[in-house]
Parts: structure tokens; sequence; C-alpha cells
């Protein structure tokens, strides 16, 4: 389950602080972990905690048919900035568990340190209204309602 809220300031939450438009891209994502949480220290003294989930596609390659074969996987970058919630990630977020983000749709630019080039990363930033929820092994992710989700805590 994907559902990105992609739009221009026209289309996409804005406030209006000192005369210039600040818009959010938002992403609600449903799927399973592929790398488990690392937590990395900024230079600023702030912590970070990274992880992707993937989305779409079958999980086992084993049972593709002829007729019907699977959609790629979409990988998606989550950086965890809220503390309470970094640390939740790290304790509880394990690889190939299913979980629940939301988030801001970001993009970090970085200088490549190896060829010098300039690049471009899209992240789901969850940040303090962000909401990160582990989906329990007893629970199917079709029989949960995003309201259900949203209502968690983390």
């Amino acid at each position: 389950m994907l559902d990105y809220s992609f739009g221009d300031c026209k289309t996409a939450a804005c406030l209006q602080r000192s005369s210039k438009d600040i818009c959010f891209r938002q992403a609600t994502i449903c799927g399973k972990v592929g790398q488990a949480p690392i937590q990395k220290i900024l230079r600023n003294g702030k912590t970070v905690t990274t992880f992707t989930v993937g989305t779409g596609g079958m999980f086992d390659q084993r049972t593709v048919g002829s007729h019907d074969l699977p959609k790629p996987v979409q990988w998606h970058r989550i950086a965890v900035h809220n503390p309470m919630l970094a640390a939740y990630a790290v304790q509880q977020v394990v690889k190939n568990s299913s979980v629940y983000v939301e988030g801001d749709i970001e993009t970090r630019v970085y200088n490549d340190s190896i060829n010098g080039d300039i690049k471009s990363i899209p992240e789901i930033c969850v940040r303090r209204d962000g909401r990160v929820r582990l989906i329990k092994a007893g629970e199917s992710m079709d029989s949960i309602s995003i309201d259900e989700l949203r209502e968690e805590l983390f």
C-alpha cells in the first residue's frame, strides 16, 4: 500500500509564514523493512535513524508464474529525526517486519566523496508529526484501516 501526496503549493498543504509559502509533501507507506534501523550522530550532535521499506512486488520470487509477473519492489529510504520514534525504531523494528510509516517527502543533497558529484536522495523524513508503527505478526495489513494505524501513539 502506497499513498504519496505529491503536488505543488496549490495542491499540497501549505502554511503562510512571512508571505512565503511552505509546502509539505507527505507520504504514507505500509511495507516490509529491508534494512534494519541504523542510528547515526550528525555533525550538529543530533541523531538520525535510517532504514528502508519495500512496497509492492512479491516478496517470494519463487512463486512467479509465466502469465503474472510481479511488479518490482519499490524501496523507500526512511529517516527518523524524532528522538522518541528513533528509539522505538531501533528497539522494535527488525528486518522483514511489517511497518506503517507516515512522514514528509524531502530530498537530501550531498557531495559524493569518491568522484565529487552532487547527488540527491529522496527520503521520507519522520519528524514531530510523523508516525512509525510496527504491524505485529498476528495482524494482517489488509484488515487494519488507516484510521486505526493513525490512532497509535507511534
